[in-house]
């Protein structure tokens, strides 16, 4: 009888969490954290299930979804949420993102529609599927944004760009909600993880051993969203950098 109390004690405060860009960096290692707290996950990405960890992205928790197309996506995120059985998100842990590299002028169209379409029409779409269960559980909304808004970033406008639309949403956002959920807004710096060799960033340009491995931004990252902040910037120089931008716009 005490061990079946203790165990409905526990399963009681057990958290559902969904994160976009789950399936490396930042992403994995939030998830491995969450994992680690006992939270039921509900891991979104774009690679087929046979590259993947079979052992941690068990079709229980891994949900294939391509976020360049974002109203498929939310209608796919409700399906699963639907046939689960999930009424309730405690964390929505809006994570995904792409980069390009190059001058403004020198981006292809369809490299920007699908930038703009992962990092701030999806999550704009994902937030409005997935709210009746935020709600719900009082939860949480977390955006990753990037210290970059604070900056001027030749080179990487687009992404900068895209990120203080998202910023700008979640602003808005969390006046609406009220108290009905919190709205986060987190912003790390550049982590060592591929994200800056996909943006297109070439080899070298970039001392990327110079940067915190992603298991340590995550852990920072789950702090600050655990402790309720409404914005927090990772790593003392970033907020020194945040700080000096600002001041400077």
């Amino acid at each position: 009888m005490e061990r079946n109390a203790k165990c409905k004690r526990k399963n009681a405060t057990l958290k559902t969490v969904l994160i976009t860009g789950a399936t490396d960096g930042i992403g994995l290692a939030l998830a491995r954290i969450y994992a680690a707290q006992g939270a039921r996950l509900l891991l979104l990405g774009r690679r087929a299930p046979r590259e993947l960890d079979a052992s941690f992205f068990t079709p229980e928790r891994y949900l294939r979804a391509d976020l360049a197309d974002p109203e498929a996506a939310a209608v796919t995120l409700r399906s699963v949420l639907a046939e689960r059985g999930v009424t309730q998100i405690d964390r929505l842990i809006h994570n995904a993102a792409l980069g390009a590299f190059g001058p403004a002028g020198s981006v292809v169209p369809a490299a920007i529609v699908d930038l703009l379409a992962v990092n701030v029409a999806a999550p704009i779409a994902l937030t409005h599927a997935a709210l009746p269960e935020v709600l719900a559980a009082r939860g949480a909304l977390v955006f990753i944004s990037s210290v970059a808004v604070a900056l001027p970033t030749p080179d990487y406008a687009l992404y900068t760009a895209s990120k203080a639309a998202l910023e700008g949403f979640a602003r808005s956002l969390r006046v609406e909600l009220g108290r009905r959920a919190r709205v986060q807004v987190i912003r790390p710096g550049a982590t060592r993880t591929g994200f800056h060799a996909k943006s297109g960033i070439p080899a070298g340009r970039l001392r990327t051993e110079r940067f915190p491995p992603p298991e340590r931004v995550a852990a920072a990252i789950y702090r600050a969203i655990e402790a309720g902040h409404s914005t927090a910037t990772i790593g003392w120089l970033n907020r020194v950098v945040w700080a000096v931008g600002r001041g400077a716009v």
